[in-house]
């Protein structure tokens, strides 16, 4: 029997689903799964001002090629988490591999905090080890938290809470900022800022492996694992190579949702990262050098910039989660997309012209509006969409899957925007992002369905091909 795809499945009525989940364990989900996503945003965005922080403190010792090593390495890290995390959470479950990211968080979070200058290894080396291990905790995160929401949520609340979880990420990325902002107002040393801000991001894991450990593995994990059984004859759990190569064949049923859940997260965080990253390049851009003597006054202009940002993303987080049902996933990926593409365009030209002090400011709120599109659009759907349109046996992996094509279209904005912008200009590179967020924007339009599936109607379809596989 041929396998059926997503737009082939009739959804359930949203009536016929379980009853509404109630306010309370609503907020109790999105506050334990949404904690760690909370402290993934903190630990990704926190290092740009780190870097900054380091920057000023020790000019003589961090060069271009530092700042890349440590921003790339928390990244690397991400896609290895990403996709080992999501194989494990399909082969032994969500529970144990959901504590585990906490686990590296925490101590890649404190460790990166604890390096130190002058010894054998260079602090950058330290650091980047530190963040490496940070970032495949950080990676296990988003395919997991992903599918526990899914598989928890009923059918009419399931995008509505997924969404949610992601819209942690904001709060994550302000924090960073307030921190840093705190710590200089109340009068603490630099040298003192960047490492309590480090050690800060494993606070949120830590309020929640508690509560992980008592989450039980969900209906849908252990219905779709009673079925493997059944069609295999076997009651133990399969090897790992033959758990992978089950899902590989899977996976190759599902060719066409694979190319949109990863293309599209792919371009999304081209630009997402590549602008997020160096917010304190495009700040002295666009806004002018901080005004100040000292190296504080400089950090804190930045920090002053990167929260502005924050505080256009997050409403564009909320947004998502108050009308993703209402627009649907793929309006609202294909029309953040082109509202990020119309955003940069302008920021680019604009910047490239000379303006007065106060149509500067019409720059700071298109570059704003960028971020508030991309999560009032692409960013939010392209983490939602991967656990929505793929089966449970396989439904960790392949967000897993669709995420890491998300950090390498990450690592290649952050390790291509400083050479980019140094042989063209940083108005040239805006202009390419918004040419990559139309990219994602056609890649939406022929990939991504705008059917929502009942993700047991969707396992019902395939199991008959599990004694196959």
């Amino acid at each position: 029997m041929a396998q059926p795809t997503p737009s082939e499945v009739t959804p359930l009525n949203p009536k016929d689903d379980e009853k509404t989940q109630t306010w309370s364990a609503y907020t109790y989900q999105v506050l334990m799964v949404g904690m760690g996503f909370l402290a993934d945003a903190y630990d990704l965005f926190v290092i740009d001002m780190v870097m900054s922080i380091l920057h000023r403190l020790h000019p003589g010792g961090m060069g271009a090629n530092d700042k890349s090593m440590v921003a790339s390495a928390t990244l690397v890290g991400a896609i290895i988490g990403q996709v080992s995390f999501g194989l494990l959470g399909d082969w032994i479950g969500r529970r144990w591999t959901f504590m585990a990211t906490c686990v590296l968080i925490i101590m890649g979070a404190v460790l990166s905090g604890c390096v130190t200058w002058g010894g054998p290894v260079a602090l950058v080396t330290q650091l980047a080890l530190c963040r490496f291990c940070l970032g495949v905790g950080v990676g296990g995160e988003y395919p997991l938290a992903a599918t526990i929401a899914a598989e928890g949520a009923s059918f009419g609340s399931r995008g509505r809470l997924i969404a949610a979880i992601f819209s942690m990420q904001g709060w994550g990325m302000l924090l960073s900022c307030l921190f840093v902002l705190l710590f200089l107002q109340i009068g603490m040393p630099l040298e003192y800022i960047w490492r309590a801000v480090l050690i800060l991001g494993a606070v949120p894991s830590f309020a929640v492996i508690f509560l992980r450990s008592k989450m039980e593995e969900s209906r849908l994990f252990t219905e779709a694992q009673q079925q493997r059984v059944a069609a295999s004859g076997k009651e133990e759990r399969p090897p790992l190579s033959v758990h992978f190569r089950q899902s590989c064949k899977y996976i190759q049923k599902f060719w066409r949702p694979m190319i949109g859940t990863t293309m599209t997260w792919l371009l999304l965080d081209v630009t997402f990262y590549g602008a997020g990253s160096f917010k304190h390049r495009i700040s002295t851009t666009i806004m002018g050098p901080a005004h100040g003597d000292t190296a504080r006054d400089e950090v804190w202009h930045e920090a002053v910039f990167a929260t502005i940002c924050c505080c256009f993303a997050i409403p564009g987080y909320l947004l998502s989660v108050a009308f993703i049902d209402k627009i649907g996933r793929y309006n609202l990926q294909l029309w953040g997309f082109l509202a990020m593409a119309a955003n940069f365009f302008l920021v680019g030209y604009l910047s490239g012209i000379d303006l007065s002090r106060s149509w500067q400011w019409t720059l700071v709120l298109c570059f704003g509006l960028t971020f508030l599109f991309s999560n009032f659009g692409p960013n939010a759907t392209t983490f939602v969409l991967p656990v929505e349109v793929y089966p449970t046996l396989i439904r960790a992996t392949c967000h897993g899957i669709s995420a890491a094509a998300g950090k390498i279209g990450a690592v290649i904005g952050v390790a291509a925007f400083s050479p980019c912008e140094a042989a063209f200009g940083l108005p040239t590179v805006l202009a390419g992002c918004g040419l990559v967020a139309l990219s994602g924007a056609v890649f939406t339009f022929y990939f991504t369905s705008d059917k929502v599936v009942d993700l047991r109607v969707l396992d019902e379809a395939v199991s008959g091909e599990a004694a196959n596989a």
